[in-house]
């Protein structure tokens, strides 16, 4: 009976507490999917870029790399560091160098590179030079140090030395063959596009063009190339046949005091209007032969 009472009592107490309340509009239940299908996305954090990492070893190795090429001017003497207790090896810009120290220290030359080692720390001072010319030196101080075993490339600065070497290298290869052979396999190699041991491009100069005259054909020298070695440097032009007719190309058109020999690729005889290269190869540092005429002791007797 006391629980009806209660309940009762609860029930009119509601109903007073809901009929003083004021109005209050029913929102409409929406599921959290559709509630956030519009709303923007969240700025993530920005992300942090990290420095870019240097390499130690990789750094180290190049700068091992940029002191290890020396350039070198003959009279000035250059201090490198070497290792001691272990061969050096010491590329120099030389076909075939040649050394003079007094330091005691292990020598070897095998083409164009020197093997050095000192069992000492002290400096070793030596020359280098193309073997059979003295004309140039370079000069070198070596620092023994407790290092790993260095590789040194020797390198000249100015072009009048680089001219030299190749000057040299040139005259070893035209010097071992005979002398047809190196004419034979000098316009080989420039009809296959290759330059021999030593030979290098020159700029061309009207002044110094072969004089060929042969009827029909034209010769072009204005755009050719100049390939110069020690004792040979060739000119090499185009030749045009300009004629209605056929014409075989006569190397001796091309002859002169100081040309050691002629040639033509691919082709000797060519039809109207075809091409061809020439090669015309003069002697270097050939100077022609000045005749002075003696006159006969008979023209004197009548």
């Amino acid at each position: 009976m006391n629980k009806s009472i209660l309940f009762l009592f609860a029930l009119i107490a509601s109903q007073s507490g809901w009929a003083q309340a004021p109005n209050i509009p029913v929102i409409p239940v929406v599921p959290a999917a559709k509630a956030k299908a519009n709303l923007p996305k969240l700025i993530t954090a920005r992300k942090q870029v990290k420095p870019a990492t240097i390499n130690p070893v990789t750094t180290g190795q190049e700068n091992l790399m940029a002191r290890s090429k020396i350039p070198m001017e003959p009279g000035v003497n250059e201090i490198i560091q070497v290792a001691v207790g272990h061969l050096n090896r010491i590329v120099t810009p030389y076909l075939e160098p040649k050394i003079t120290t007094s330091s005691p220290a292990t020598t070897e030359i095998r083409d164009n590179v020197l093997y050095i080692g000192s069992t000492e720390e002290s400096p070793l001072t030596l020359f280098i030079t193309e073997k059979g010319s003295e004309e140039q030196a370079l000069s070198l101080t070596l620092i023994p140090r407790k290092i790993p075993p260095r590789e040194i490339f020797l390198r000249l600065k100015n072009n009048s030395s680089t001219q030299v070497l190749h000057s040299k290298r040139a005259e070893k290869w035209e010097r071992s063959q005979p002398y047809i052979s190196t004419i034979e396999k000098l316009f080989k190699n420039l009809a296959l596009g290759e330059l021999p041991s030593g030979y290098r491009f020159m700029q061309s100069s009207v002044e110094v063009h072969p004089k060929c005259r042969q009827t029909g054909l034209k010769f072009m020298f204005d755009s050719g190339q100049i390939v110069a070695g020690h004792n040979l440097i060739v000119h090499i032009g185009v030749i045009e046949n300009t004629s209605p007719d056929p014409i075989e190309f006569i190397e001796s058109t091309c002859g002169n005091w100081d040309v050691a020999a002629v040639s033509s690729f691919p082709k000797i005889a060519l039809n109207p209007g075809e091409l061809t290269e020439v090669y015309v190869a003069k002697k270097r540092h050939y100077k022609k032969e000045i005749k002075v005429k003696r006159p006969s002791l008979l023209l004197g007797y009548k």
